[in-house]
């Protein structure tokens, strides 16, 4: 529409004017009530129309000539001059059923029609051209003349490079456990288990080489080792002493008769003879055991002389 600016029928709204700046429609619509806008002043005779580009159209040309700009560098002009045909055949798909596409310069159906017959063609070009520069390489004859269930070996692939070992320093810093020993303490009695020095854990820093290769370790090598805290070993004290003997029960004086005060413990009589009761001794008296000898063994009842008689 080469109109000067002004207010013309909206052609997307039936009913409506809408403003016509002179390049493009504008936002701005209101009732057909509106005065009709002044007659159009046909050119002059030999007088060429001038259509101009709105932002749209250069906005869309600079995207379509860098993308096949991008493509030519690389190699892939026919595609990408293909793939953008196929998208001119969607938009003229498009126009031609909705009639037109006003903001892409398609007024009718006729130029839609025109643009997905311009459209298929490049892609038939451009599909050729690309398969005609970049042909699928043929299978090798001997994989086609193989006989069923024959295997073919495949061309070897290029062997990849060996990859180069890293070698590195790393500190680790672990605990040292601390020892357990035993002391007797004869000052406890035989039972009593006391531990006097609680042990504490060291630490030692360990230096390996760690050899990688592809971030994978194949290879540790210890090559230093410091103590940083020694360990405190744990001591137990066990008791050792023995605990006194208990007093003897006292014995009852047998009846009839005194005991000799060189022994005690048990009541041993006073006669011409006395030996430890179940013994081999014949008497004629007799004490059971044991016997503590207190003053002169009379009796000699205590013949191992510990002091203790009858304590067999």
């Amino acid at each position: 529409m080469t109109s000067p600016a002004g207010w013309y029928p909206d052609p997307e709204q039936p009913g409506q004017q809408r403003w016509w700046t002179g390049v493009g429609w504008g936002g701005q619509r209101v009732p057909a009530a509106v005065p009709a806008p002044p007659a159009t002043v046909p050119p002059a005779a030999g007088a060429t129309r001038t259509r101009h580009l709105g932002p749209l159209h250069i906005v869309l040309l600079s995207l379509v000539g860098a993308l096949l700009l991008v493509s030519a560098v690389g190699g892939a002009f026919w595609a990408m001059l293909a793939l953008v045909a196929l998208v001119a055949v969607v938009i003229g798909a498009v126009a031609l059923v909705r009639g037109r596409v006003s903001s892409l310069g398609i007024r009718n159906r006729g130029m839609a029609a025109a643009v997905i017959g311009a459209a298929l063609c490049l892609v038939v070009v451009g599909g050729g051209a690309n398969a005609a520069i970049h042909p699928v390489a043929p299978r090798p004859a001997a994989l086609l003349s193989a006989p069923e269930g024959t295997s073919v070996a495949e061309p070897s692939a290029t062997p990849t490079p060996t990859p180069t070992d890293v070698v590195t320093e790393v500190t680790e810093v672990v605990e040292i456990p601390f020892a357990v020993t035993e002391v007797q303490d004869p000052d406890s009695d035989v039972g009593q288990v006391v531990v006097t020095t609680a042990g504490v854990p060291g630490q030692q820093t360990n230096t390996y080489r760690v050899t990688t290769r592809a971030g994978v370790e194949i290879a540790r090598e210890l090559v230093a080792q410091l103590v940083s805290v020694q360990p405190i070993a744990q001591v137990t004290s066990v008791g050792t002493r023995q605990p006194a003997p208990p007093p003897p029960a006292p014995v009852a004086e047998p009846a009839g008769g005194g005991c000799d005060p060189n022994y005690e413990g048990q009541c041993v009589p006073i006669a011409s003879d006395v030996d430890c009761a179940g013994g081999s001794g014949n008497g004629p008296a007799y004490t059971p055991g044991p016997v503590y000898v207190v003053g002169s063994d009379v009796y000699d009842l205590d013949r191992d002389g510990d002091g203790i008689a009858c304590d067999a």
